[in-house]
């Protein structure tokens, strides 16, 4: 563990000073993102640090887990609505990357006015639509 190879070096004499020592620490914490988790003790020619059980505890809890936020009340949106929402995000970004790329090659346009903004997004979202339509087809005839 890197925090013992540290504390070998202090307890030896060949790594000393507060700012010394926490220089190193902090690399380490900062590197990790771990200093929520521990206690430092940092002096001249001593380091300690004891593990923060209840943070540990709390981390452990959520492990494996994700938490989607919105700003949509709830009676508008139930929570799991809102991960199947957010799930399908999935699909909308393959969608932009085919605007821009080979399929349609659709380029910036830069308009001043709203309606035409609304416009240009309408023709692009059409485009797609069609082409995600002929593609759909296309793999049925194949089947």
């Amino acid at each position: 563990m890197l925090g013992a190879q540290i504390k070998a070096r202090v307890d030896a004499g060949k790594l000393s000073g507060q700012d010394a020592i926490g220089v190193r620490v902090g690399k380490i914490i900062n590197q990790y993102k771990v200093a929520k988790h521990f206690d430092l003790s940092i002096a001249d020619a001593a380091l300690s640090w004891a593990r923060k059980q209840d943070s540990l505890a709390s981390e452990a809890a959520l492990d494996g887990l994700y938490i989607v936020r919105t700003s949509v009340p709830a009676t508008q949106i139930d929570a799991p609505e809102c991960v199947r929402n957010y799930k399908s995000l999935a699909n909308v970004e393959p969608a932009f990357r085919s605007l821009q790329t080979i399929d349609l090659k659709v380029r910036p346009i830069h308009h001043r006015k709203a309606d035409r903004v609304r416009a240009q997004i309408f023709l692009c979202m059409l485009a797609y639509y069609v082409e995600w339509g002929a593609a759909d087809k296309a793999a049925d005839l194949g089947r």
